[in-house]
């Protein structure tokens, strides 16, 4: 079984190099790892590499859609089963890919002709919550809840940690590269389950994954001789602008394809209202600079509304 792992980086010096070993380590060992750099500007390539590592460099940062996406195109050149997807920052366990074969080979040959992704179950780091995946309803998207299952069906997961069957992915087409940076993995996922593909999250195989070494700072409110302490929204407006667009964009032209005027009448019973309508307060009333970060939404909401998704922020 051919598998190229892949890595995709943007200005990370500091942790390129441990996400590199933890794959080439792998009790399963990889034919080939392709690194997908966007333009970093730091020491990220200035650094030699074992002989079955390829580097391709972009110009410029084309996100983690971009990224993705050079990564299917070179695994289908080259004639790969599998491609195993990574984020610099996410370090799996030395027999994260081993588990996720092994549950492959367990399924019968019906069922491993219709699995189109596998994919290991995110730890974030520093906190130590799982980050489990979700499944698309009628109503929406869930988070799924599982109990002691060694492994469940799931629609939708970050990319990172993430093995993908490439023969199915050429069926299924590449990543909408106008994503960018979010939810188009989660795009990705729905398209797999509507062409009738199934995948699946095992809870063993693990995947540590960086949110971020620093917690943003606390705000605490009084409330006589109560007090309530909460963390401040920090987001770059550049990720609010995404997050803002791409869902809205999702939801109302993707999974709601033929229904969008309904849902633009009576916004409240669209999936995106509720999650978009979250951030807002939460912007408003936990940042310190909100005026940038509410800018970005704004911007983000009418872009995904006009389906400007060929705009960059």
């Amino acid at each position: 079984m051919r598998i190229l792992g892949h890595i995709h980086t943007f200005n990370d010096e500091e942790v390129i190099g441990r996400c590199l070993q933890t794959l080439l380590d792998q009790t399963c060992p990889l034919e080939e790892i392709v690194l997908v750099d966007n333009g970093s500007t730091d020491s990220t390539l200035k650094r030699s590499f074992p002989e079955k590592v390829t580097v391709i460099r972009h110009p410029e940062n084309r996100g983690t859609s971009g990224a993705v996406i050079a990564g299917f195109q070179y695994a289908l050149q080259k004639g790969y089963e599998w491609i195993w997807l990574f984020d610099a920052d996410s370090f799996p366990r030395l027999d994260a890919l081993q588990k996720l074969l092994e549950l492959y080979r367990s399924f019968p040959p019906d069922l491993q002709e219709k699995v189109w992704r596998l994919s290991s179950l995110p730890v974030e780091d520093p906190h130590g919550e799982p980050r489990h995946g979700i499944i698309f309803t009628p109503k929406g998207c869930s988070t799924v809840k599982p109990k002691r299952e060694v492994f469940y069906e799931c629609d939708g997961t970050i990319w990172s940690g993430s093995l993908y069957k490439a023969s199915l992915v050429r069926r299924v087409g590449l990543p909408n590269a106008d994503y960018v940076l979010d939810w188009g993995e989660y795009e990705y996922g729905y398209l797999g389950k509507q062409a009738g593909f199934k995948a699946y999250m095992h809870t063993g195989s693990i995947m540590r994954h960086s949110v971020g070494d620093v917690d943003p700072p606390m705000r605490s409110y009084g409330f006589g001789r109560l007090s309530l302490k909460v963390r401040e929204v920090d987001y770059p407006p550049i990720r609010l602008y995404y997050i803002f667009r791409n869902c809205l964009y999702f939801w109302l032209y993707i999974y709601h394809k033929g229904n969008v005027y309904r849902y633009l009448r009576q916004p409240w019973r669209s999936p995106s209202f509720y999650f978009l309508l979250r951030w807002l307060i939460r912007i408003i009333v936990l940042s310190r600079t909100r005026a940038p970060q509410l800018k970005a939404c704004m911007r983000g909401i009418w872009d995904g509304l006009c389906k400007n998704m060929h705009h960059r922020y």
